[in-house]
């Protein structure tokens, strides 16, 4: 069987889409292993497959879970690519926003607006 192990880098790396292939191994594979080896008993630190994953993220890592300024039938979740596993809660905090219900949760750290950006800007 395989496993899959990754390392967040966060704002460490910028790395253009269309070059994500030709970014050595040796700047990540290091890190990994070594979380392999302190972590995990008969795990070989050689990868079957190795591959760096891009998604959309916000300034301060919290996604966007809003309606639409302007257009209130426009409900928004947005930059949150890395959480799959949040996703049973985003989606009924989004079926909430949708359907008129108040959300579940408070949506303060969630806010379109919790920027400085101009809401023109958007």
């Amino acid at each position: 069987g395989l496993l899959k192990v990754c390392q967040f880098f966060g704002e460490d790396l910028e790395i253009h889409p269309e070059s994500r292939d030709s970014i050595p191994h040796g700047l990540t594979l290091p890190r990994v292993s070594d979380f392999i080896v302190k972590n995990f008993k008969r795990v070989s630190t050689i990868p079957s497959i190795f591959e760096l994953c891009l998604y959309a993220d916000t300034p301060d890592n919290n996604p966007y879970l809003d309606k639409h300024p302007y257009y209130p039938n426009i409900v928004i979740g947005a930059g949150f690519s890395h959480g799959f596993k949040m996703s049973p809660v985003f989606g009924k905090i989004l079926s909430e926003l949708a359907l008129g219900h108040s959300p579940s949760y408070d949506l303060t750290l969630f806010k379109i607006d919790r920027f400085e950006t101009p809401k023109a800007a958007l």
